[in-house]
């Protein structure tokens, strides 16, 4: 059955774009075309721009280096292994700074602020046009990444249940190729994930070479 995308308006908003680089400079960006099918989009769990949802925000978070560890987490129903680095959606009339703080919080149990988990740094924007090859449409959509400290005692407490976080792990930031290269291939053995692998890997390789990581 032939069906239609949701109009995304908004997936970069120059005027947030402007607002973010007005406090940490001029913003990396990368844009990506990928061909898509379903379940990529249209199921429950790989409706990656479902309303409300206009864009996520990739937070890259470490414990003081991220050359020694950058976290990454796993959810219940992933493919086994496919850890990554948490992202949320920010959904519209939502800025991107308190989609932000809101997913920090709800995923990690931690607060942004004095005393909780300080933002270093806004490493940039990956856009993505997502081409449906059944649906013959195209959807836009933007990852905002920043780079965060977590305080020194915090504790890691998941406080959204439906997140169904399954575990989590700190890698060294030079290990986000490989992870990237592990999610592009997991649809040899999950093929209903490849779509979303291949997206997932995006970021990871882009927040690679902000980080200098080759």
């Amino acid at each position: 059955m032939e069906q239609n995308l949701p109009a995304y308006v908004g997936a970069l908003d120059e005027r947030e774009v402007a607002v973010l680089a007005a406090q940490w400079g001029p913003l990396a960006q990368e844009r990506h075309t990928l061909l898509v099918d379903h379940p990529f989009l249209s199921h429950e769990n790989q409706q990656l721009t479902r309303p409300p949802r206009r864009a996520e925000v990739c937070y890259v978070l470490h414990r003081g280096d991220p050359a020694a560890g950058v976290l990454l987490h796993i959810k219940r129903f992933y493919p086994a292994g496919a850890y990554r680095l948490p992202t949320g959606g920010v959904h519209t009339g939502e800025e991107v700074w308190a989609t932000l703080g809101r997913e920090i919080h709800e995923e990690t149990g931690l607060r942004l602020g004095p005393g909780g988990v300080q933002v270093e740094r806004c490493l940039g924007v990956v856009l993505y046009d997502l081409v449906h090859r059944t649906w013959s449409t195209t959807a836009t959509f933007a990852t905002y990444v920043f780079l965060a400290r977590m305080p020194a005692d915090g504790v890691l407490a998941p406080q959204d249940a439906d997140e169904q976080i399954a575990g989590w792990q700190w890698r060294p930031a030079r290990d986000l190729l490989a992870v990237a290269a592990y999610l592009e291939q997991v649809g040899t053995r999950h093929p209903e994930w490849a779509d979303w692998g291949r997206y997932r890997a995006l970021s990871h390789r882009f927040v690679a070479g902000q980080l200098g990581v080759h």
